[in-house]
């Protein structure tokens, strides 16, 4: 598993996205149905990128230890640079699709914009170390969106149509993954499942916002793009076209972002 978007600039970009209110992940804790954290509980923020979520999870609950992992040896460095005066908090690099934490260990996971990053066969292996390290009536939050990139009209030319239906196919991110996860929690063994599905309409100052985001999002993913659509030109080409459609009067962009709660049965 690797990380598209994977640079040192990522954390400033991560940290940036995070204080905007569409992806404000104290927002998400509160439509989770997450019961109240105790004292003593061990979380875990997986795949936490800049480590700002991790953060704010061990600043509020000051009697719980709290873990950040992430596949990026950038990334957890500079979460860790960033949270040198919480004692309770610490990172580590780990893969998603291979967790080695004991049997149980955990009283709750948050996995943020990670399972959209993972190929099918290594999303299930995920799902289920993630089930494994929970204790049981623990609980998993994830949350991703559903229609990133996709749900906009109008899409002025052929062309960017049709690169819009490549990247839904063979794009390394799955920008469908919202809608499949309630059944993928229930695969892995979750029970009392729910969740919510939370509109975000892009609109007048936040389109203008999310613009801005898209436009650092297509430059940092541009080799990625020349190897869906075929070369560097097809992906710069992509990039005016599709920020062209973002300026065209009356345009509609909005993602459905799903946020999971599952719990692990306690009893088998």
């Amino acid at each position: 598993m690797s990380y598209v978007l994977e640079s040192k600039s990522e954390f400033d970009r991560l940290e940036h996205q995070s204080g905007l209110s569409p992806y404000d992940y104290q927002r998400e804790l509160a439509l989770s149905g997450l019961p109240p954290l105790q004292e003593g509980m061990r979380l875990l923020d997986a795949g936490c990128g800049s480590g700002v979520l991790a953060r704010h999870l061990a600043r509020q609950h000051s009697g719980c230890s709290v873990v950040g992992c992430d596949i990026s040896e950038i990334r957890v460095h500079q979460a860790q640079d960033a949270a040198r005066d919480l004692p309770n908090l610490h990172f580590e690099v780990r893969d998603l699709a291979r967790l080695d934490y004991p049997e149980g260990h955990f009283d709750i996971i948050i996995c943020r914009y990670v399972l959209q990053h993972l190929p099918q066969e290594s999303r299930s292996a995920a799902l289920a170390g993630l089930h494994r390290c929970l204790k049981p009536g623990g609980s998993l939050v994830a949350v991703d969106f559903d229609g990133g990139f996709l749900n906009l009209h109008p899409q002025p030319t052929s062309w960017l149509q049709e690169a819009l239906r490549n990247l839904e196919t063979r794009f390394p991110v799955d920008l469908r993954i919202g809608r499949k996860l309630p059944h993928l929690f229930a695969l892995a063994g979750f029970s009392e499942t729910h969740w919510r599905i939370d509109v975000l309409e892009w609109r007048d100052e936040l389109l203008a916002q999310e613009r801005a985001l898209l436009d650092g999002r297509m430059l940092a993913l541009e080799p990625v793009l020349a190897a869906v659509l075929g070369s560097t030109a097809e992906a710069q080409r992509f990039r005016t076209e599709y920020l062209a459609a973002l300026d065209t009067p009356g345009c509609v962009l909005f993602y459905n972002k799903f946020i999971v709660t599952g719990l692990k049965p306690s009893h088998p």
